[in-house]
């Protein structure tokens, strides 16, 4: 993944990265920074999450599920290999489902919350 620096106060300001979130909320806290860590010309770098574009690093984590997946929100499938998640009383696994969410750690969201699954294998009908 690519890490976008965008702390004014960095001499890698503006400049991108191959790099990846080594830790969430370092403090553990619930709203602390993630800790992430870059590989620089100098060698590598732990930098937080504060000092990045972190919707810039969550959506190309988000794009390579969708890759993986083969199918995108909007898409309706079948669900050949559900994964683990959950699943609201008389969800049918048999019958198409619509994609309405995928996020970066490839949870995908089926029929506006009706299943949530983690990395499932779907086939787009």
């Amino acid at each position: 993944m690519k890490v976008k620096v965008i702390d004014p106060q960095s001499p890698y300001c503006g400049q991108e990265f191959e790099g990846g979130c080594l830790y969430y909320d370092i403090n553990h806290t619930g709203s602390s920074p993630d800790l992430f860590q870059i590989k620089t010309p100098e060698g590598e770098r732990r930098i937080l999450s504060t000092s990045i574009d972190v919707e810039h690093y969550w959506n190309q984590r988000r794009d390579e599920h969708i890759k993986k997946l083969g199918a995108n929100v909007g898409d309706t499938v079948l669900i050949t290999r559900s994964g683990g998640g959950s699943f609201k009383q008389g969800f049918d696994l048999l019958k198409p489902h619509k994609i309405t969410g995928i996020n970066s750690s490839g949870y995908v969201e089926f029929d506006n919350g009706e299943a949530t699954t983690f990395r499932p294998d779907v086939k787009v009908i």
